[in-house]
Formats: C-alpha cells, structure tokens, sequence
C-alpha cells in the first residue's frame, strides 16, 4: 500500500493548505462568483460520503474539487446523483457538473461530454478471494458496482479484452466473487482501504500488481457555455496542481499501464 500511502499524503498536504487559503479567496470573490451545482456519488468512502453527523457530503474529492472551483472563482454546492451512473446523470440539468470522470465518454444518449483536467490520480486496484492468481487484465471477468459504469467504459478502452459485469452493490459484487461468477473486483484503492476494514471481508485479498491509476476529472455535456466553465475551472485546477510534488501532477489522457510493483 505504499503507493496509496504517499498519495493519501500528498492529499493530505495540500487539504492542509486549502484550510488556510480557502477562506481569504473565498472572501474575496464572494460578492462576483457563479455558483455551480456538482453532482457525486455517494458511496465512494473516503472521496465522496455522507457524514453521519451532519448529512453534508464530503471527502478527499469533495474538498479538491472545492478548492478548484474557488480559485477558478465559482461558489460549488454539492449534489448526490440519484442515477445509476455518471454517464445517465450528465443529462440532468439540476447538474452543471458531474463527476468523477476518468476520460470524455459519452453520455447514456450518445452525447458528447467535455471533462476538466485533472485534479488527482485515483489508483485502482483489483481484489480477490484468497490468493488467486490473477492473469492479465485483457483476460479477466471482472465486476464492479453499476454506479461505476463511466469507469468501466474508460477501463474497456483501454483492455478491449476484459469481460466486465455490473451489480448494484458491493455487496452484491462480493457475493458474485465467491460464487465464481468473476475472478476479481475492481474498485479504487480509497474505497478497498475503507471496505475491508470490515472483518467479514477478511478473506478478501488485495492485489498491488494490478493497480493502475485513472484520471479524475468532472465533466459536462459539450456545449459552448459548458466549455467555458470548464476552461475556467482548468485555472483552479492548475493552482492546485502547483501545491503538489512534481511527480504528482502528471495528467495522462488515459489510465497508465498496470503498475509492475507493489502498492
């Protein structure tokens, strides 16, 4: 895990910043800032949930995707999508925003969408029970939350190969893992770190080889107006680029190859 280690930190460093700088910017841009309603998911723990106490979503996506948009000088309110996926939730017109993307895909109509650049790299990781032995990608079944759909069309571009099949929960993904129905899951490595915590997953096993790493982008269906909110979202996303490590801000347009060492 230590690949998530640093990451998690990186994020952490530049969460510590936003606490300083966002006040004053907001402040200052309070009176002349548009307001843009972002659609989430909300079942992505740590980088988007709801908080138990207060009901506000939040999380590590929340908070740069926040930042972003405020140095950009938008006001942002967060929104949790009642679609099924990114790609259906992109037509609704009670979001200027949706994400998070990991490339361009269209939406469920066929509609061409616009994605900003990107805010961080969300590693994912594929798990199994005990210590299969995995083949490589372009050979696996592989399942994955429906809510991930927008994942698996960008995954599927990138492994013509792989046999991907949806269920509409985690649970269900697990229950399919142990029936054979899949050799394995896939999900990013916040949410695997997060979900098997829990003891009756213990037989779950994360596989570090098979990690690649996605963009994280938000996105809008590709009209003028969303184009020009997008471009000036892109300033945000650059100022938040410059508070991490150089080897951080790399923007690849796609996923990178399966990384060969551990996480």
């Amino acid at each position: 895990m230590k690949a998530v280690k640093r990451l998690m930190t990186v994020i952490l460093c530049v969460i510590t910043a936003l606490i300083f700088t966002i006040p004053a910017s907001a402040a200052s841009t309070k009176n002349d800032s548009r307001s843009l309603t972002v659609g989430v998911p909300t079942d992505r723990c740590p980088v988007f949930y709801n908080d138990d106490v207060t009901g506000d979503i939040v999380g590590i996506g929340i908070d740069l995707m926040r930042y972003s948009a405020e140095k950009a000088g938008f006001v942002v309110n967060f929104k949790e999508i009642k679609e099924e996926t990114l790609p259906e939730a992109i037509e609704n017109p009670e979001y200027d925003l949706v994400m998070p993307f990991g490339s361009a895909v269209p939406s469920v109509s066929g509609k061409k969408v616009v994605v900003s650049d990107n805010i961080f790299q969300t590693p994912f990781t594929l798990v199994t029970e005990g210590r299969n032995k995995l083949s490589d990608l372009n050979h696996l079944r592989v399942g994955m939350p429906v809510s991930l759909s927008g994942v698996s069309k960008t995954v599927k571009q990138k492994y013509p190969g792989i046999e991907i099949k949806k269920y509409d929960s985690m649970t269900e993904c697990v229950d399919a893992l142990r029936r054979d129905e899949v050799d394995a899951l896939l999900h990013n490595s916040y949410v695997w770190s997060y979900f098997l915590q829990k003891p009756s997953y213990s037989d779950l096993i994360v596989q570090p080889s098979s990690m690649f790493s996605m963009d994280f982008r938000a996105g809008a269906l590709d009209t003028p107006e969303n184009r020009e909110t997008i471009e000036q979202l892109d300033k945000g996303i650059a100022d938040l680029c410059l508070t991490a490590p150089s080897d951080e801000r790399k923007r690849p347009s796609e996923p990178s190859e399966p990384a060969e060492r551990g996480m």
